[in-house]
């Protein structure tokens, strides 16, 4: 029989609580005593091991790409809507170490010619004294000499011609100087101004070789006849 059985009263009460244990028991209805068990060998409350599953990290194509450091403006553009210039400032400045003498042609429309001499003394890392003056057939000085302190970076600043004015070309040029290869900027200018040309030699970074103007009275002419170092 079982453990519990129901009161008379309630022998139709299908969803009743057992009944009260009937009088004295004898040990056939009596269940042996259970054996007492550790909740920790069934799992309950039983210690767990972590299996860690190692993930690659994500390629360097995936990562985001705001993350990625900028990459380093090009030295040669000094501005938007400006031509990369043909040299940058550290590129005029080294070949100008030691000091160097440039010798210059003017030409004017009328015929006439004048020498000048451009000449770097004191050169530093940010710039250099450059002394400018008028020299006679000869040579000799004609007239006083002019000093002021340029950097390198307002000399490349010389050479940043507007993008929507001016066409960049190469060519190839015979001068005093020698055979030369050279970035050719034709710029023209704003509505009746002159338009101008500048040669710059590949070898030689600093000035154009060459420069030309043309207006209404005709071409004048500039152009470097010799380049001097101590």
């Amino acid at each position: 029989m079982g453990l519990f059985s129901q009161r008379k009263e309630e022998e139709n009460t299908w969803a009743a609580l057992p009944g009260e244990p009937r009088g004295a028991q004898d040990a056939a209805e009596v269940l042996d005593a259970s054996t007492a068990v550790d909740p920790l060998e069934i799992g309950l409350g039983a210690k767990y091991t972590s299996i860690v599953f190692p993930v690659a990290p994500p390629a360097p194509e995936a990562a985001d790409a705001s993350d990625a450091a900028p990459k380093d403006p090009d030295a040669h553009v000094l501005g938007p809507g400006l031509l990369p210039t043909p040299f940058t400032a550290d590129e005029i400045r080294d070949a100008a170490r030691g000091g160097k003498t440039i010798r210059m042609l003017d030409e004017e429309a009328d015929g006439t010619r004048t020498l000048r001499v451009n000449r770097f003394r004191e050169v530093d890392d940010d710039g250099a004294l450059l002394e400018r003056w008028t020299s006679g057939p000869t040579g000799i000085v004609d007239g006083e000499i002019e000093r002021s302190r340029v950097t390198w970076r307002e000399l490349q600043a010389h050479a940043a011609f507007p993008e929507d004015r001016t066409t960049l070309s190469s060519e190839t040029l015979e001068l005093p100087i020698g055979r030369v290869e050279c970035l050719r900027y034709e710029v023209r200018g704003p509505a009746d101004a002159a338009s101008e040309t500048f040669w710059f030699a590949t070898a030689h970074p600093g000035m154009p070789v060459r420069v030309e103007t043309i207006s209404d009275e005709g071409v004048t002419r500039t152009t470097v006849i010799a380049i001097e170092r101590p």
